[in-house]
């Protein structure tokens, strides 16, 4: 039976990914910050018993980071997705407007680059042995298409583009490290969430089953990659 770990488990693309695991008789760690208040995992925790856990976790609190690496360090993790992150206390459209080049809330910045590329950096760098000794060894690093230096046209976003950005370049660099896992940079597409807001295009669930499809077809040579849901390279 494979293992999932997936932070940011409670919503969005997070939560589908658990649950679409979950259906495929994967074990899933799901992560979160609150999880008694995570009602859909706890539903799905009814559903699938052991093979579903639920683990508490704020990713911006590095200690408790290690100390859940800690009570999982003999856990093989076939595929652990680096999903947890934000915009700011604002989904789309609002998250706009505290992150314009002449309306900056450099607090609101500080936020998501720790949520966006510090946190997912612990987690990797905490978790890279469980992944290292599993079958798949796959990090899946939830980035953006914002966050492509090519494809940005438009300006806007600064605070989310940059720790997307980032996150890429640590990617990368693992990638070159790490010879042992597969390290992969994902752009989900704009997916109707919390987020990405009410106007976006593509349904989550069906990303997510995309995702998971691609996912399979990884080798290690897809290492250092920035991938969309379907495979195909996002110019960086």
């Amino acid at each position: 039976m494979p293992t999932v770990m997936v932070t940011g488990a409670n919503r969005g693309i997070g939560y589908e990914h658990v649950a679409q695991y979950a259906q495929k008789k994967w074990k899933v760690i799901a992560c979160t910050r609150q999880p008694e208040k995570a009602i859909e995992l706890l539903q799905l925790q009814d559903t699938y018993g052991t093979n579903f856990i639920i683990e508490e976790l704020e990713v911006t609190n590095h200690e408790k980071v290690d100390e859940l690496a800690n009570k999982h360090s003999s856990t093989a993790i076939d595929i652990l997705i680096n999903n947890a992150g934000t915009v700011g206390p604002e989904g789309m459209p609002g998250a706009m407007e505290y992150q314009k080049i002449d309306n900056m809330d450099y607090q609101i910045w500080r936020d998501i680059l720790e949520v966006n590329m510090l946190a997912p950096f612990k987690v990797a760098t905490s978790f890279h042995k469980q992944i290292s000794i599993s079958n798949k060894k796959t990090l899946i690093m939830m980035s953006s298409d914002l966050g492509s230096v090519y494809q940005n046209t438009f300006g806007g976003l600064y605070s989310y583009r940059a720790s997307k950005s980032g996150l890429n370049v640590i990617a990368k660099g693992m990638s070159n490290e790490w010879k042992d896992i597969i390290v992969v940079t994902l752009a989900p597409g704009w997916c109707r969430t919390h987020l990405g807001g009410t106007e976006a295009e593509i349904n989550p669930g069906d990303s997510v089953g995309e995702q998971q499809k691609m996912f399979e077809s990884l080798t290690a040579s897809d290492s250092g990659k920035f991938l969309d849901r379907f495979g195909n390279d996002v110019p960086w």
